[in-house]
């Protein structure tokens, strides 16, 4: 997140460079691209990370273009989300991998409250994708290896608001809040391996188990405004 957020200042600083009297003519649209920055947040003031909630936002990138005379314009959102964890106390051996995206494309309009301050509605489209995996062996006499996979994807969409605060020409800080309402389908796969005798033969083996379950996924979901965005206008 901070090199992120030292290369967005990078870009703020070329902007600053290339500006003068000389410049082209303006073009007739404005893009922005954003960054989440609540991390940062809390790495500068030194926030117990432990105690605070997760950011229910999960776009880490947006992007903006506007018509400068309407105000009308096209937003997209991307989050993705990858983890990978083990553990092992001598009996349980762990395995959890996350492999998450989230993704949004929708329309605005913009409007200009002052000379500091500007706000926007529009409409966005949804969709999203989890792939999560977890693999536990717990070693006994009789070893039990249980997986548990669960893939899902939703779509969806809904009505959202942000508002920013020009820092100068190229900066601004902005959140936004909204209301999404998505729909999707899930697949739960619990895999269950372990040794089994033949009472015929008396011989050893092992069998696997499995259930599947296929829940349909429906949910509408209020966002507020806790997610705070590093923009740079171009």
């Amino acid at each position: 997140m901070l090199v992120t957020i030292l290369s967005v200042g990078c870009i703020v600083n070329s902007f600053a460079q290339t500006d003068g009297p000389d410049s082209k003519k303006d073009p007739a649209m404005d893009q922005y691209i954003g960054v989440q920055m609540n991390d940062l947040i809390r790495q500068v003031f030194n926030f117990n990370n432990s105690a605070t909630t997760p950011i229910a936002n999960p776009y880490l990138l947006t992007y903006n273009i506007n018509m400068k005379k309407t105000g009308w314009g096209l937003r997209a959102g991307v989050g993705y989300n990858y983890a990978s964890t083990s553990t092992n106390d001598g009996i349980t051996a762990a395995t959890t991998k996350l492999n998450d995206l989230q993704f949004r494309i929708g329309i605005e309009k913009a409007f200009k409250l002052s000379s500091k301050w500007s706000a926007g509605a529009g409409l966005d489209f949804l969709y999203n994708t989890n792939n999560d995996n977890t693999s536990s062996t717990v070693s006994s006499t009789d070893t039990v290896t249980t997986v548990n996979k669960t893939v899902s994807s939703s779509y969806g969409g809904g009505p959202m608001a942000w508002l920013r605060f020009r820092v100068s020409e190229h900066v601004l800080i902005g959140t936004e809040t909204s209301f999404y309402y998505t729909t999707g389908k899930q697949k739960n796969t619990i895999d269950i391996t372990e040794p089994t005798v033949d009472p015929l033969s008396g011989q050893s083996f092992t069998s696997t188990t499995e259930t599947v379950t296929n829940p349909t996924l429906s949910q509408g979901t209020f966002t507020v405004p806790v997610a705070f965005y590093l923009i740079v206008k171009f």
